[in-house]
């Protein structure tokens, strides 16, 4: 690389990290603006809800009792450590997180492709305030899981909860961050993007751990498995809300690094695609 080639590539990393920076600086300063969005999702979900709430608290003991009758029961699917109940609890509602968090996520920029053709604000904004919502339900069903670890003889370490599960927590999110920035801004030009992400998340909850734990898997694949970022995220959240054994700092190492680079080549993409969206909507 000459002198001039190596000049100009710091002139052009200076003005991507100032754009970045801009970038980053505008979402904090319309942060109330993401929040709207947020609570006027919260609201249409369960605005005719009889239920209301409760399905926060429903949906996943009905999700994990399924997969204790099917993987437990029936495939004789055993944990390491406490009731299989709990250990599906915690997976469930993780996975049921990722899942709407990245479904709804990917079509956001179409569902309010009106905003986006008449008021000037950073379009980010839009896919990111789409997975705030169900951190709501996301809190609540953890809550739930420690409850249910609680109540069939499992355990719950308050230290466990103060590391595992905020490193699992934000984990997740980076991990889901990248995912729907990416989709949402593809969506957008190609609409077959919807049914491939739904499909595709269909396969990945077979996939990744949920209802089995990695011991499970062959020793070989046991770490390969934490290439999925979700891996690690459900691994951590697990030690610290029913006490599972956590994943070793290699293998969330792994998958922190893939969600960190896959959270910032999302980033890059969804850049490049901006200015196109009010054309192609």
């Amino acid at each position: 690389m000459t002198a001039e080639n190596t000049a100009e590539w710091v002139v052009n990393s200076s003005r991507r990290r100032r754009r970045l920076d801009l970038q980053l600086s505008q979402l904090w300063k319309h942060r109330e603006l993401a929040f709207f969005f947020a609570y006027r999702d919260v609201r249409v979900r369960y605005k005719q809800a009889l239920l209301g709430g409760a399905w926060a608290v429903l949906q996943p003991l009905v999700g994990a009792l399924m997969f204790t009758i099917v993987f437990n029961r029936v495939a004789e699917i055993e944990v390491d450590s406490g009731s299989y109940f709990a250990f599906a609890t915690a997976g469930f509602v993780t996975w049921n997180y990722v899942s709407a968090a990245v479904g709804s996520g990917t079509g956001s920029l179409l569902y309010n492709g009106e905003l986006l053709t008449k008021v000037s604000f950073p379009r980010l904004i839009i896919p990111i305030a789409a997975i705030m919502p169900g951190l709501i339900d996301l809190t609540i069903g953890l809550i739930v899981a420690v409850v249910a670890s609680l109540v069939t003889g499992g355990s719950f370490s308050v230290t466990g909860a103060l590391v595992g599960l905020p490193l699992g927590l934000a984990l997740l999110i980076i991990s889901v961050c990248g995912a729907v920035m990416y989709f949402s801004a593809k969506v957008v030009k190609y609409r077959d993007v919807m049914v491939l992400v739904s499909f595709g998340l269909q396969i990945m909850l077979f996939l990744t751990p949920i209802a089995y734990p990695p011991s499970q898997l062959p020793e070989a694949w046991q770490t390969v498995a934490y290439i999925n970022p979700v891996a690690g995220a459900v691994g951590l959240i697990r030690s610290g809300v029913i006490g599972a054994e956590a994943p070793t700092v290699g293998q969330v190492g792994l998958s922190a690094g893939v969600a960190v680079v896959g959270f910032l080549l999302a980033l890059v993409s969804f850049r490049s695609h901006e200015r196109e969206f009010a054309d192609v909507i």
